[in-house]
């Protein structure tokens, strides 16, 4: 075998997925949506329902007036991720080099199988059927000598399996569309690659034959377009590898975009990442902050904490997510993970009080014995300024033994710092 690289892609995965648990909507137009809420969009759409007129991006709202007949189904992450996960162990017994993309989509390493397999159209052929008998899905092969190739390869090319012979690979681009190639996503590359009517990839070829000129054009992309454009890629295949990381998520009990209830959100995720982060004496050279909206995009911003007290924590995190929020959109989903573990140097600061440290020992004691939420930053709940002591009053409703009083938010024998 020559040409060493698969690239596996079950077309429209979501939706396969759907129809394959669902026997009736396989001839039903449907469309997967973000969220069931008005301003929610679609993510993936049927043959069926582009042909009404649906396609990707589109508001829900707007799809409900357009079209009557079509099937809203919600995003269901977790399904798709166990079926993902599923097929990733199914095709592990094809090559023991094989890394898994977004959902539906994994790249294979079939260097050394020339013992096992007669070619690679038979690898691919035995691959291909082995997943359809295991989970009913469809899946195209792309083979070349590389990621790249073989990637656009999958996209392009309606057959089961379809391999691009070394050194044919500019020529197999050269006709393609150039919003295949993954450098005209650069902003700056795509305003140029518009501009200059650079629709082919034959014309990001001319564009780029000469150094100079290419170097005008394209600034600091230009290295990378010129071996795009010419079907070359030195990655190699990875696969998955753990990593050392601490991650909280908190799912809203309603998408909200109320400042007081999304800060206290973050400030008790982040005491949960600073209480972690002292129990293995560690602090995050990298702590990044994930917000998730109700329309299904998504924004992260990183950082990194040279302390691990819950001041500390709490204030970076806040900071990311604060600038991670520019959207007015109402929020889902808030995920802060911490990477990068380092052991922490444990030696007097002359210009940081150890104030910040003690308390936050004081409170890991407390949690220890009684849980997490056995003691709690008042700043961590959903109780506004604005309520004052009477509203507070209201909502008490529970006594622990020793007569002290908590909110009814807050699980009994839980004290509020």
């Amino acid at each position: 075998m020559c040409e060493d690289v698969f690239h596996v892609r079950l077309s429209d995965f979501e939706l396969q997925v759907e129809r394959m648990l669902d026997a009736s909507l396989r001839t039903r137009p449907i469309a997967i949506i973000s969220s069931n809420r008005q301003d929610g969009t679609i993510v993936s759409a049927s043959q069926e329902a582009l042909s009404e007129g649906l396609f990707p991006g589109l508001k829900v709202s707007q799809a409900r007036r357009m079209s009557h007949g079509v099937i809203l189904l919600p995003y269901n992450s977790t399904l798709y991720s166990q079926m993902h996960q599923y097929v990733y162990q199914t095709i592990t017994h094809y090559s023991p080099v094989i890394e898994p993309t977004v959902f539906g989509q994994y790249f294979a390493d079939m260097s050394g199988m020339d013992g096992i397999y007669r070619d690679n159209f038979q690898a691919g052929s035995l691959m291909a059927k082995d997943i359809q008998f295991k989970v009913n899905l469809e899946s195209r092969i792309g083979i070349s000598a590389n990621k790249l190739v073989s990637r656009i390869a999958t996209a392009v090319v309606p057959e089961m399996i379809h391999r691009v012979e070394p050194g044919s690979e500019q020529v197999f681009l050269s006709p393609l569309d150039s919003e295949h190639l993954p450098a005209t996503a650069e902003p700056s590359v795509n305003k140029i690659v518009k501009f200059l009517l650079l629709r082919q990839v034959k014309g990001v070829q001319e564009a780029t034959a000469e150094p100079e000129t290419g170097g005008i054009l394209f600034g600091n992309h230009y290295r990378r377009l010129f071996l795009e454009a010419r079907g070359k890629d030195y990655s190699i295949v990875q696969p998955p590898q753990l990593r050392d990381h601490i991650v909280q998520q908190t799912v809203l009990t309603e998408d909200t975009n109320d400042e007081t209830k999304l800060m206290a959100a973050v400030r008790n995720l982040a005491e949960q990442t600073a209480h972690q982060l002292r129990a293995r004496k560690q602090i995050a050279r990298s702590l990044s902050v994930e917000i998730h909206y109700t329309d299904g995009l998504k924004n992260t911003r990183k950082g990194a904490v040279a302390f691990n007290d819950d001041a500390t924590v709490v204030e970076e995190a806040i900071r990311l997510f604060l600038a991670a929020n520019y959207r007015r959109n109402r929020i889902r989903t808030i995920v802060i993970d911490a990477t990068r573990l380092e052991p922490l140097a444990d030696q007097l600061d002359l210009f940081r009080s150890k104030k910040d440290d003690n308390l936050s020992l004081a409170v890991d004691r407390i949690r220890r014995k009684y849980g997490f939420s056995g003691i709690m930053n008042a700043a961590s709940l959903t109780i506004t300024k604005a309520q004052g002591r009477d509203d507070f009053l209201k909502i008490i409703s529970a006594k622990n033994k020793k007569g002290i009083l908590f909110p009814s938010a807050i699980p009994v024998n839980t004290a509020v710092i």
